[in-house]
C-alpha cells in the first residue's frame, strides 16, 4: 500500500477548479474521513468526519456548528448523511490529538469533550463491534 503523505496537499486541481476556468456554479467542495469497517468481508463505510485543528481548544467549544462552515461544506455533509444513511460528525482537535471536541452532525448544539483515551474508544465503537 502506499505510503500516506501527511501535511502536502496538492493545491493545482483546486486552484483550476475556479472561475476562469470552470462557471463559478461549478462547486468543488472537499470532504475529509470516511470511517470504514469491514463488514461480512466487504469494506463498509460507517461515518463520516470534518476534522478541524486548533491550537486553542476551550475557543473551539464555540466553533460548533453554526460558525465557520462553508453553505457548501455544510451542504455536503447534510447530503452524505442523508444519502448514505449513516452518521457524520464535526470533529476539532488540538495539533497533538490530546483533545476533542465532538458533534454528532450539524444540529448538535454542544460538542462532547473527549481526551486521546476516550476519542479512541469512540471511534473503535462506530457502527458497531467488528473486531
Amino acid at each position: 500500500m502506499p505510503e500516506e503523505l501527511f501535511w502536502r496537499r496538492p493545491k493545482n486541481y483546486s486552484v483550476w477548479h475556479r472561475p476562469p476556468s470552470l462557471p463559478k456554479w461549478c462547486y468543488l467542495t472537499d470532504g475529509d474521513f470516511f470511517e470504514q469497517r469491514v463488514i461480512n468481508g466487504k469494506l463498509t463505510v460507517v461515518a463520516y468526519f470534518e476534522t478541524y485543528e486548533t491550537t486553542d481548544i476551550d475557543l473551539a467549544t464555540n466553533y460548533g456548528t453554526r460558525h465557520g462552515i462553508w453553505p457548501s461544506k455544510r451542504a455536503l455533509i447534510r447530503e452524505i448523511g442523508e444519502k448514505m444513511g449513516i452518521p457524520t460528525y464535526i470533529v476539532v482537535h488540538n495539533p497533538q490529538c490530546t483533545n476533542f471536541l465532538v458533534w454528532k452532525g450539524l444540529e448538535d448544539p454542544s460538542p462532547k469533550r473527549m481526551d486521546e483515551f476516550q476519542y479512541k474508544e469512540f471511534i473503535e465503537n462506530i457502527g458497531g463491534d467488528y473486531r
